[in-house]
């Protein structure tokens, strides 16, 4: 997605600078702000651009993934994460000025069945899950999977769940899988199943079992406009911002927390 993007932008410039030299006048800049972010936040944050007015071109996937890119000199304008320590590790290696990360919002856990699906008790989840299988973003590379893993040994459930867990790509993926049927039961962010026909939530991980969920934000110095990316930063934060993303399950989360 982030290289058809890419080359969205660059045939727009391309048509910029042909329709300049046309008219015989100087070629003039056609940026908009690159935005890498967590794959959770795709539904969201669109809208939220769509909502604003903003142009801006997008690209989403695991946030360990979008780090390791920032590192290799991807051309992005924001970085959003759902994962501190990938943000962190962006301001460790001088990717990212500290003082200028942001909490953006929170989200909470929840297990997923194909719909329709009656609640799921916890003691009942060895029965439910038995012969099946159990779809979750992989715990390595994605932050939902890390919290989920996190979550489930401490209500002491992993070891029920890892013989059945198929690790995903990303929480889509998973939310795509267990709709499609092709597994029995996924952990996801809660924002991921909120509207989605074919998925019903059995469960409501509490969320005293893992560490907060926080997406952090952060304007980045390697892209083409540095403007167009405050101009976002500045929307998501605002009243209008956060009620679209608490329109797709987020929640807001207050400053200073």
């Amino acid at each position: 997605m982030r290289l058809a993007a890419l080359f969205a932008r660059t045939r727009a410039l391309l048509r910029v600078a042909l329709c300049g030299a046309a008219l015989g006048g100087p070629l003039a800049a056609a940026a908009e702000p690159m935005i890498l972010a967590a794959a959770s936040t795709g539904r969201a944050i669109d809208a939220a651009l769509a909502e604003s007015t903003l142009e801006a071109a997008t690209s989403y996937g695991a946030s360990g993934i979008l780090a390791r890119q920032i590192e290799q000199g991807a051309p992005a304008d924001l970085f959003i994460s759902a994962n501190p320590k990938w943000m962190q590790h962006l301001v460790e290696t001088g990717f990212v000025d500290a003082a200028a990360v942001t909490v953006l919002m929170s989200n909470r856990l929840v297990l997923i069945a194909p719909e329709p699906a009656p609640p799921l008790a916890l003691e009942s989840l060895a029965q439910r899950i038995e012969g099946g299988l159990f779809a979750m973003a992989d715990p390595e590379t994605a932050p939902v999977g890390a919290y989920g893993k996190a979550a489930l040994e401490t209500l002491g459930a992993w070891e029920t769940v890892a013989p059945a867990l198929v690790p995903m790509r990303n929480t889509l993926a998973t939310v795509a899988a267990v709709a499609a049927g092709e597994a029995d039961l996924g952990l996801v962010y809660a924002s991921d199943a909120s509207g989605v026909p074919g998925v019903a939530v059995v469960y409501a991980v509490p969320a005293t079992a893992h560490p907060p969920i926080r997406y952090l934000m952060a304007p980045l110095a390697q892209g083409d406009d540095a403007a167009g990316a405050a101009q976002v930063i500045d929307y998501l934060l605002s009243a209008e911002g956060r009620a679209v993303l608490s329109e797709f399950g987020f929640l807001v989360v207050a400053e200073g927390d």
